[in-house]
């Protein structure tokens, strides 16, 4: 393979999408981009035709697409084994159930061969399976400027892995590692790397087609009521990590205090749409209580910014039932 060009290095995380993989791969054949892409097709163990889909394109185009085949090991251990090869001046995520707008893709790559700074966002649209529709998501809309450094975010800014591009050395020489076996460790690609970035460029093109609604999806209802416990150990391990951002004394911790706070109360939010079981009801209770003792400052900024969870406290959790209906009628993936 012939690196030598390669502006970006797209891990493809790859678990029993036979359904759904030459969309996401034939998303990057865009011509004039394709020789600038270095697409890494992690087969994370699939059982389906996953692996003999992905084949064909390394057939097709050797210089560009890659396939790893390796046992089971979860979201974390594709984006691993991806980063560990990658070669390219940018590294991002494309799950191998969506797909890239490649209009948008050809725009990229003309942005990424000028850019030098450590993240880039973009805007990305989500699918909804159900009837088609889409929604435009513009998470650097509110920002005042193209290119500037971390410190000059302005308060609420909010990026998710849907949005974000990286410089591929900023994370390999840092050692950006992500948990296995385990999901939600997306947010962990959202977070761990920001220690080290310090300059971020906002591009208006939308570039992520994010797919929602199929039913194995970790964010169904019956995705949550399976892994909501690795929800739960992703987020003390990010505030192990950042164990002094509820300081707030720099932009950045600002930052990363602000997402803790919105990832915490989806994760209550969770817990209230998977089932109103006393087990459920207990186990959050435990989570609220660890958030009391160990996370102090997050726990009072919930009990303030949020209604239903003030509601949850102030009532003991009785109103545990009646949450759990009103937020499962509203929730929507």
């Amino acid at each position: 393979m012939d690196n030598s060009q390669k502006i970006l290095s797209v891990c493809v995380a790859s678990y029993n999408v036979e359904k759904y993989l030459s969309k996401t791969l034939d998303s990057c054949m865009v011509s004039g981009v394709l020789d600038k892409l270095e697409i890494i097709i992690v087969n994370d163990g699939s059982t389906d035709r996953t692996e003999e889909i992905a084949g064909r394109y390394v057939q097709t185009a050797p210089d560009s697409f890659r396939l790893i085949s390796k046992a089971n090991g979860g979201y974390g251990s594709a984006v691993n084994a991806a980063l560990s090869v990658a070669t390219g001046k940018y590294f991002r995520l494309l799950d191998g159930d969506d797909w890239f707008d490649s209009e948008g893709l050809a725009a990229f790559i003309g942005v990424l061969e000028q850019a030098d700074e450590d993240m880039i966002v973009t805007r990305f649209r989500r699918v909804f399976a159900s009837d088609g529709h889409t929604e435009e998501r513009d998470e650097g809309e509110n920002i005042p400027f193209v290119t500037g450094t971390f410190d000059e975010l302005p308060d609420g800014a909010w990026f998710t892995m849907h949005a974000v591009t990286y410089r591929t050395s900023l994370l390999q020489e840092n050692r950006i590692s992500i948990t296995e076996r385990c999901y939600y460790t997306d947010q962990e690609y959202d977070l761990l790397p920001l220690r080290w970035v310090e300059t971020l460029r906002i591009v208006p093109l939308t570039l992520y087609c994010y797919r929602i609604g199929h039913g194995g999806q970790s964010v169904s209802v019956a995705g949550l009521e399976k892994h909501y416990r690795e929800q739960t150990a992703v987020l003390k391990k990010l505030y192990s990590v950042y164990s002094d951002a509820h300081e707030m004394r720099t932009k950045k911790n600002r930052y990363i205090y602000r997402y803790f706070v919105k990832r915490t109360r989806f994760h209550i939010r969770t817990f209230l749409v998977i089932s109103r079981s006393r087990e459920h009801r207990r186990e959050l209770r435990e989570f609220m209580e660890y958030l009391k003792e160990k996370q102090p400052d997050i726990y009072r900024d919930l009990l303030r910014q949020s209604r239903f969870v003030k509601l949850l406290v102030w009532s003991r959790y009785a109103l545990y039932g009646v949450l759990h209906y009103v937020m499962l009628k509203k929730y929507r993936y």
